[in-house]
């Protein structure tokens, strides 16, 4: 019988002397394809960090086959994709030069990792589905090219093994059926993988293993099928939240308007004849390939991309460029999105997160009155992040981080809340928190709601109106829109 993989015996970890994992005793068995199972905070993510050295036990033994170590084994997390993003960002000049434009790393070199290209690596790409975007910067790629772009740098590298944090999470429907023909491509290979994973669906039936974890311990094994059979339905969440009126607007004047909205970028061209309108009523969700612009549309309504200057963007009326400030437009929107959770927020507290939101800025700088404090201690309590509020923000779980910046977003009661694919990272008791709560907000206020997602089982029941983005004949991605 060969030996496993790996061995943890007794193994304990602690962080600021919270036990996360404690007298852990565990294996990978030789050969085998094993799926993790559990929600934010079980310790998946610390197991597979440790497995890759990349933390360090505080007790016990870890043990590796005969000529196995830890740099042999591949993980690809968002953990990875922030860190390539942040060493890019610290070398970037032209935030601080108006000549200057810096690209950042360019896929091709994250996948190479300074090794020549090969007819094997064409093949990885092309089977992914990423050659072009090879000489694209790692920063002006979306969540789902950035997912895919990792799996490629680990395959390239010829891991021993291999471990993916939920892989699923941030790409489109066409990119998820792309990356689960990839991953049973993988689990016909003699190279053993462990899925990580909070949803029992996203687990393939030929999976060997699947082991259920929480609170740090291993709950038990059973089969694929059997782990789909148990997991349970998104229910409502119903507690009260603390919602206050925002600005009431006329039943039958439109919210937004994009009146032929034409995007390029570079030459290439992004958004194409973008026509819509958002009614008082209307909650919309957005939907598109990754690439298709989703974010480019959104962050042109909340002030976020300059591109809406010049064209026939009007926000509660009256058309961007008529005399407003940024930050005037930026009060009337609430925002959640991946790149505020992974480029920003550092070492600030969790209050302090949330508190921002009052005023438009990354960090805390401006000090809140009493009133603003109890709303925000108010959305803290609401979203059960109370216990959290004098944590570092980026030591909290992804999941954690989400429903953090829900709270920021609604703190200061927008007008408009957009929620850009909120549902990646969190696990399905979270998920379930964050869509009662986005429904809750859309019954009992004024606010509407922007809902980004490539899944429809994750959508708010709140939503009434459908914009697709869809290729258009001239190049880039027009706008199809459906009322429900």
């Amino acid at each position: 019988m060969s030996a496993p993989i790996i061995r943890f015996d007794a193994i304990r970890f602690a962080y600021q002397l919270d036990p996360i994992l404690d007298n852990f005793s565990w294996q990978w068995p030789a050969g085998q394809h094993l799926a993790i199972l559990g929600g934010n905070g079980a310790g998946k993510t610390t197991l597979a960090k440790l497995i890759t050295d990349q933390l360090r036990p505080n007790a016990g033994d870890i043990h590796y086959a005969a000529n196995i170590g830890p740099d042999d084994i591949a993980h690809i997390s968002f953990d990875l994709h922030r860190e390539l993003m942040e060493h890019d960002r610290r070398f970037d000049d032209s935030e601080t030069r108006d000549d200057a434009f810096d690209v950042g790393t360019p896929v091709r070199a994250i996948i190479l990792q300074g090794q020549p290209a090969n007819a094997e690596f064409d093949s990885l790409c092309s089977r992914l589905g990423i050659e072009h975007i090879l000489d694209q910067g790692i920063r002006f790629i979306s969540t789902g090219e950035s997912r895919k772009t990792l799996l490629a740098r680990a395959l390239f590298a010829k891991p021993v093994a291999l471990i993916l944090d939920n892989p699923f999470e941030g790409l489109d429907v066409n990119a998820q059926a792309e990356m689960r023909a990839m991953l049973d491509e993988l689990l016909t290979s003699p190279t053993p993988l462990i899925l990580l994973t909070k949803d029992a669906n996203d687990i393939p039936d030929c999976i060997d293993t699947v082991y259920q974890m929480a609170h740090g311990k291993m709950r038990g094994e059973c089969s694929a099928a059997a782990a789909k059979q148990a997991s349970k339905a998104l229910h409502h969440y119903a507690k009260p939240l603390p919602i206050a009126e925002a600005p009431a607007h006329p039943d039958d004047s439109a919210l937004l308007e994009l009146r032929n909205i034409n995007v390029n970028f570079r030459g290439n061209q992004v958004l194409s004849n973008i026509n819509w309108t958002l009614m008082p009523h209307q909650h919309c969700c957005i939907s598109g390939p990754n690439g298709a612009g989703k974010s480019t549309l959104l962050g042109m309504l909340c002030g976020e991309n300059d591109k809406a200057y010049g064209q026939e963007v009007v926000l509660f009326g009256k058309r961007r460029g008529s005399g407003e400030s940024i930050w005037e437009v930026k009060s009337q929107f609430g925002l959640l999105n991946t790149s505020m959770q992974m480029n920003n927020l550092k070492r600030t507290k969790v209050i302090d997160v949330v508190a921002s939101g009052l005023f438009d800025s990354v960090g805390l700088y401006t000090e809140y009155s009493e009133s603003q404090r109890q709303m925000l201690m108010a959305w803290l309590d609401a979203l059960e992040l109370l216990p959290l509020k004098e944590q570092r923000f980026d030591r909290l779980s992804f999941g954690e981080q989400r429903m953090v910046l829900l709270a920021r977003a609604m703190v200061k009661s927008p007008r408009i809340l957009i929620l850009d694919e909120p549902c990646i990272g969190l696990d399905n008791e979270q998920k379930s928190r964050l869509l009662g709560a986005v429904d809750q907000i859309a019954a009992h206020g004024q606010t509407r709601i922007l809902f980004v997602s490539h899944r429809s089982e994750e959508l708010p029941e709140c939503i009434n109106q459908f914009m697709d983005l869809v290729p258009a004949e001239q190049g880039g991605y027009t706008a199809q829109i459906r009322e429900a």
